[in-house]
């Protein structure tokens, strides 16, 4: 889409961060709090990491430093399920161009987000000073699209004014860096007032209604919230948001004043990695330590692995003749390849990643099977690792598959994303 406002704004500031000096006390705060209105158990510090080592951060791709936001889903350890992590600023913008390049944390059920938040918390809704602009991902458990989100005013779902749209796109879970940004206008003299986002800066909404007009400080975080329709099931173990840099051009547009909130002044920095960043692995009890039947947060039973013929305990996979064991992971796209590994013990075994399509974002999935990919061959004792593409097409979900004619022993297996460009989109 094209796009342009009337008149170029005039700029105040340009704020900037690439968090080469970590996450700094003067300019941000880790989250580590827990909201009474999210059914969660909320953000903490330690799911906030960071690194400034250059070798680290140019192998990943980035510049300065680099941020990396924990999710713990559903299979992770009881109490530490459904929370997530993020950081917010100090300080207070008003109307510009709020940029952040990031790589989303790539598994349904969480929410990967970035907006502006102020809010006075007035009982009553005419009496509210209130202003919040999102960008919220997955939408309907789908990486193919997010969507942009205005708040003029907040009180409770019966009584706002808000306007969201959602948008499609490439897969946003690639593994590669996007830049993500929207731009807040409030010239309204000059008929420039409303809100466009931007995707590798190309305008993909413009959005005009429940325009906010207060300053707000700026968030990114990976979150939960209990809507499996909106955001996927979270069964998965970790996750990572990964953060390079975070740019605000604050304009000269009219904003009134408003407020940062009452945790601001809270210590939170996060955790200093001094070296590598962790990295995504998409297989929950890869290492078969724990049992694969548990109750995930709200009390359902989940499985992560799913046996035939085979058994799982003390650190092993042990397959009888004919046996499989399967784990689903989804909203995984066609085109996108991963790298698979693992440690056979005794036996042959071989692994191949299964291709579905159909919608996910529901406890049950409905899911119709379109295939194979090609598969790693294991046999003796070995340890050994290939990559598996998934052809391009109409695959949407897979399912990591462990096989074996005669029977095998395993003690690992792994499943990581490789990304399509080294350096990734943006700066």
């Amino acid at each position: 889409m094209k796009f342009a406002w009337h008149r170029k704004p005039t700029v105040k500031g340009v704020f900037f961060d690439d968090f080469s000096q970590g996450i700094r006390g003067d300019v941000w705060r880790a989250l580590n709090e827990k909201w009474a209105s999210q059914n969660n158990n909320g953000y903490a510090e330690e799911n906030c990491l960071f690194t400034t080592d250059e070798g680290e951060v140019a192998k990943a791709g980035g510049t300065g430093g680099i941020v990396a936001i924990r999710s713990e889903g559903d299979f992770a350890p009881e109490g530490r399920q459904r929370r997530g992590g993020g950081i917010v600023t100090k300080r207070l913008f008003g109307a510009g161009l709020y940029e952040v390049r990031m790589k989303v944390a790539p598994r349904a059920g969480q929410c990967s987000a970035a907006w502006t938040y102020f809010n006075d918390w007035a009982k009553e809704y005419a009496a509210r000073r209130y202003s919040e602009i999102d960008i919220e991902m997955p939408h309907g458990g789908d990486w193919r699209k997010f969507s942009g989100t205005t708040y003029e005013n907040y009180l409770d779902g019966a009584h706002k004014n808000s306007v969201s749209e959602t948008v499609n796109c490439p897969p946003l879970n690639d593994g590669n860096w996007h830049v993500f940004a929207f731009e807040w206008r409030t010239d309204r003299e000059n008929g420039d007032e409303g809100v466009v986002w931007y995707l590798d800066g190309e305008p993909v909404l413009v959005l005009k209604d429940a325009v906010p007009k207060y300053s707000a400080t700026f968030w990114v975080a990976s979150l939960f919230q209990d809507a499996i329709a909106w955001l996927g099931d979270p069964q998965f173990e970790t996750a990572y948001l990964y953060i390079d840099w975070v740019r605000i051009t604050e304009y000269c547009d009219p904003v009134l004043e408003g407020s940062a909130e009452k945790e601001s002044m809270l210590p939170y920095t996060g955790i200093n990695r001094k070296g590598a960043l962790p990295e995504n692995e998409y297989l929950a009890d890869a290492d078969f330590s724990r049992p694969p039947r548990r109750n995930n947060f709200k009390g359902r039973e989940i499985v992560s692995w799913r046996t035939e013929s085979a058994e799982i305990g003390e650190g092993k996979l042990v397959l009888r003749a004919g046996g499989s064991a399967r784990q689903r992971v989804t909203s995984q796209y066609g085109g996108f390849s991963f790298e698979v590994s693992a440690e056979i013990e005794s036996g042959d075994a071989e692994i191949f990643l299964a291709c579905y399509r159909g919608a996910a974002n529901c406890e049950e999935p409905k899911l119709f099977f379109l295939g194979n990919s090609e598969a790693l061959a294991l046999r003796g004792a070995e340890k050994k690792k290939t990559v598996l593409r998934i052809p391009k097409g109409e695959t949407e979900h897979i399912e990591f598959v462990v096989h074996s004619g005669g029977g095998a022993v395993l003690r690992r297996c792994s499943l990581k994303l490789v990304s399509k460009k080294k350096g990734g989109n943006g700066e």
